[in-house]
């Protein structure tokens, strides 16, 4: 049976942020929470689980953020109510079902201890701020979100490099990959703390992929590949849905 009150939807979020802009958009900072902190923190532990747009955020594997609020939203209940809500969620990973909104399925809770203390407040207040509201962010929190791939990694040396994006994204820091055709060893560094790893298949070739690592961990693998075209992704549980993907091209 689907849930859609606010403590059966909304609390199932590895989720939390930093208290986003005020109405005008331009303070970093509201009742002593701290702004910018919280939504780095938020993108870097929880966007890799939750969709938050005005954070950039398209996990999957976590309750969607902005649908699981946005009834509560229109009926008008407001950042104080949303903000308790989560940060209570945070301290209390394992005592909510996390359900999705839109299908109503149980999803497995949040990791106990993903930010504490102060942290865990500016996370409570971001998300109470930016969830189910429309528009990005201004000012100097529109710096602060999710990473997009972007331009071409090219193989040095009979190495391809891509790295996982350092701030804890979903995300490479490339779109896209080049390597000669022969023997390549495909390498991801990944430097937060957040679990990645890279894989390529396509173009005849099944699945190869590296180790997951995280802090400075490269996942790493060894193949010989023909002129095409092929797929790099990360193989986590719904990264790749995520985004986490890009082409490689072998000429």
């Amino acid at each position: 049976m689907r849930r859609t009150g606010l403590r059966g939807v909304a609390l199932g979020a590895c989720a939390a942020g930093a208290l986003a802009l005020t109405t005008g958009g331009c303070s970093l900072s509201s009742q002593g929470d701290n702004v910018a902190r919280g939504k780095q923190l938020f993108v870097a532990k929880c966007g890799a689980c939750h969709v938050l747009n005005r954070a950039g955020t398209k996990g999957v594997t976590g309750p969607n953020l902005d649908m699981a609020f946005q009834r509560a939203r229109a009926d008008g209940f407001g950042q104080t109510t949303f903000k308790g809500i989560v940060h209570r969620q945070i301290q209390q990973p394992n005592r909510f079902a996390q359900v999705d909104p839109a299908t109503g399925q149980v999803l497995p809770l949040m990791p106990a201890g993903l930010v504490t203390g102060e942290d865990a407040e500016d996370v409570a207040a971001y998300v109470a701020q930016a969830v189910s509201q429309p528009g990005k962010d201004t000012g100097a929190l529109a710096q602060i979100g999710a990473a997009t791939a972007k331009g071409t990694a090219k193989a040095k040396n009979g190495v391809l490099s891509i790295p996982a994006d350092p701030g804890g994204s979903t995300s490479y820091v490339y779109a896209n990959g080049e390597a000669p055709p022969g023997k390549i060893e495909i390498e991801s560094k990944n430097d937060s703390s957040t679990p990645h790893d890279i894989a390529i298949e396509g173009n005849g070739l099944s699945e190869v992929k590296g180790p997951v690592v995280s802090n400075g961990g490269v996942s790493k693998f060894t193949a010989t590949l023909k002129k095409g075209s092929y797929q790099f992704f990360c193989t986590v549980d719904g990264h790749r849905q995520a985004g986490m993907e890009g082409k490689l091209t072998v000429k």
